[in-house]
């Protein structure tokens, strides 16, 4: 398979050489496998995906740019759909009501994200949420900045299995309801499994971890969390909670 490089730039973006004429214009979706740089400020004035990934093969390099939303918990900066081995690292994500969703895609990896929220109260689900993974495998969310959102790392469905959060900082504002939730999807009544969640710091939420009755087999292993309420809600003892540090936040 041959892949195509594109640099992205604000609101008209080039045109993607090659693969049947495919192009990627604006703030819109990325279909073409290939290498991108974002090279300027993207911002998005609406509540939908300021940038949309559907093809496979793909690396989004934010050159540490910022991808900025509405705000009031409105649009998603980036989703990853029906796709796999894709990449989306080095930038700034914030003003969204998700950062980012992964979703029925495997071998995704996220990392060097600084996404930040706006701390908004929480007056009907889901909060505002840094990274969601919904019915998605062998997603590795690592080495990631998380502010200011209600809910940092959301975890959902059965189909969600074999991920990996590690090494991530996340903190909650005054709003922070649960630093890392393991869930099942709309019309999926299992939660996700088999996961590992190691080395993160998760400070000021009211609960750190949580696994829903019908999360399984997940490992929660030295983690540092300074909780307002509990460090973690296992609600199916298959869970387990390994070497953590917990505090409650002061």
């Amino acid at each position: 398979m041959q892949l195509y490089t594109a640099t992205l730039a604000l609101l008209a973006l080039p045109l993607l050489a090659g693969a049947q004429g495919r192009s990627f214009l604006g703030l819109g979706v990325i279909d073409t496998p290939g290498h991108y740089t974002l090279n300027r400020e993207l911002s998005s004035r609406s509540g939908v995906d300021a940038i949309l990934i559907t093809a496979s093969n793909v690396t989004l390099d934010l050159n540490g740019q910022s991808v900025i939303g509405p705000g009031g918990k409105a649009g998603t900066g980036i989703r990853i759909r029906g796709a796999r081995g894709v990449k989306v690292m080095n930038g700034h994500l914030s003003n969204f009501a998700f950062g980012v969703i992964v979703e029925n895609s495997d071998n995704v990896v996220l990392t060097g994200l600084q996404i930040r929220g706006e701390g908004l109260p929480v007056t009907a689900p889901p909060p505002e949420t840094g990274i969601m993974i919904v019915q998605s495998r062998n997603v590795i969310v690592t080495e990631n900045a998380l502010f200011n959102v209600g809910l940092g790392v959301f975890v959902r469905g059965g189909r969600s299995y074999g991920n990996r959060i590690a090494e991530n900082t996340l903190t909650g504002g005054t709003n922070g309801i649960l630093g890392i939730c393991y869930n099942p999807a709309d019309g999926d009544p299992m939660g996700p499994r088999s996961d590992f969640i190691y080395g993160n710091q998760i400070v000021n939420f009211n609960i750190g971890i949580q696994f829903s009755p019908t999360s399984r087999a997940n490992i929660a292993k030295e983690n540092t969390i300074a909780y307002r309420v509990a460090a973690f809600d296992i609600q199916n003892d298959t869970n387990i909670d390994l070497g953590n540090t917990t505090v409650m936040f002061p």
